[in-house]
């Protein structure tokens, strides 16, 4: 709604911010029923296409891919220590530290073991986000209907198993809810906390910093801007945002003298390099495969960031366009979909969108769960598509 634009106007508008046992206990059904889908599917997948392949068990269905490097980092801490993959020497230096920091500081509080209570943390952290997007979309004047269409598109994405592996994407997608849904309540410091650990949890959090000063200048304009004095509380998100990044920046000057080691090692370990987007965009569409599949991917959801436009939602356009152009500039582009699914407000407005419409509702359903079924496929195949 175009009514619920800037954070002056939704702290007066709050519909249903107090969350009902009934709707809490109907996202969690959501919550548990897609997980149970998608782990069957992947377990009945792995029987059938790799019954030798080392994902056996639910730990072992949930830690593939970066799962290791982030163990690494929650077992022994960041080392310079190499591992060489291929024609490529790796650190993980390359992983931001708020996962392995909190696995581990569970592990010792609890006795357990890391890999499971990350597991459990990853998993809370989407059950908590998944209430957000629903509390974000009704704080939209959104019906129910839309917010829990919301909430279950987003468990039903293709890939949407990284937010219950041993991945960043829960807690990203957690953090990123409340710093947005706050910043539209007016509670700046909330927001600006978020923000702050969302730097942490993945370099382009920091990105927020776009949401956040389009957020400023749409409530008190260019001169706004230029005299924060006049309302520093809502200067709090832009500030806090890259603290995150800066506190792990300092951390690695201090331990390797490279302040930049993460960009080093994500350049030297993965061959990352950075181009102007509309050349690797172009380089992509070139290539048959998998560089192909993100490409389209990518300006698939980018088209579908415009919806937010209709609906009066220019911050939430900045940070998406943002954030798809910044990780469309990196050579290493792999992930066909996973980069996408935490970008909750798209997914918001495409299901205001299908809601009213039976019959697209009914097909976009449809082809979200055979997309899903197909990389959980390529998962038990071990194929780079399922990256």
């Amino acid at each position: 709604m175009k009514a619920a634009i800037l954070a002056g106007e939704t702290a007066s508008m709050r519909p249903s911010q107090q969350l009902s046992a009934r709707i809490f206990l109907s996202i969690c059904a959501i919550f548990v029923a897609s997980r149970t889908l998608l782990l069957v599917s992947l377990k009945v997948a792995v029987a059938y296409l790799s019954p030798k392949s080392h994902l056996q068990g639910v730990a072992g269905l949930l830690c593939h891919w970066d799962c290791i490097w982030y163990l690494s980092v929650a077992d022994i801490g960041y080392t310079q220590k190499e591992i060489v993959q291929g024609a490529f020497a790796q650190t993980n230096f390359c992983f931001s530290p708020l996962l392995p920091v909190v696995m581990r500081l569970l592990g010792y509080l609890f006795h357990g073991n890391i890999l499971y209570v990350g597991l459990a943390f990853t998993n809370a952290c989407f059950l908590a986000a998944l209430v957000y997007v629903y509390r974000y979309a009704r704080l939209l004047n959104f019906d129910h209907r839309v917010a829990l269409l919301s909430v279950a598109l987003i468990c039903l994405l293709p890939q949407s198993i990284a937010f219950s592996a041993l991945l960043s994407e829960g807690p990203f997608l957690l953090l990123l809810a409340m710093a947005i849904y706050h910043a539209r309540r007016g509670d700046y410091l909330v927001s600006g906390i978020a923000a702050a650990l969302l730097s942490a949890t993945r370099s382009n959090g920091v990105l927020f910093i776009v949401f956040a000063l389009v957020m400023v200048i749409r409530q008190g304009g260019f001169r706004g801007l230029l005299a924060p004095w006049r309302t520093p509380e809502r200067f709090v998100p832009l500030v806090f945002a890259p603290l995150g990044m800066f506190v792990f920046w300092a951390y690695c000057f201090a331990v390797t003298g490279d302040a930049f080691a993460q960009v080093s090692a994500e350049e030297h370990g993965w061959n990352w390099h950075f181009y102007p987007v509309w050349e690797n965009v172009a380089a992509m569409l070139r290539v048959d495969g998998q560089p192909r599949y993100a490409a389209i991917a990518a300006l698939s959801t980018l088209a579908c960031s415009f919806v937010l436009l209709r609906e009066g939602l220019y911050e939430e356009f900045a940070f998406c366009c943002a954030t798809i152009a910044l990780i469309l500039s990196g050579s290493g582009v792999v992930s066909i979909f996973r980069y996408w699914i935490v970008l909750f407000p798209i997914w918001v407005v495409v299901a205001r969108m299908l809601s009213p419409r039976p019959v697209p509702l009914v097909v976009a359903i449809i082809s979200t769960v055979v997309l899903a079924g197909v990389f959980l496929c390529a998962l038990a195949l071990r194929s780079p598509l399922s990256l």
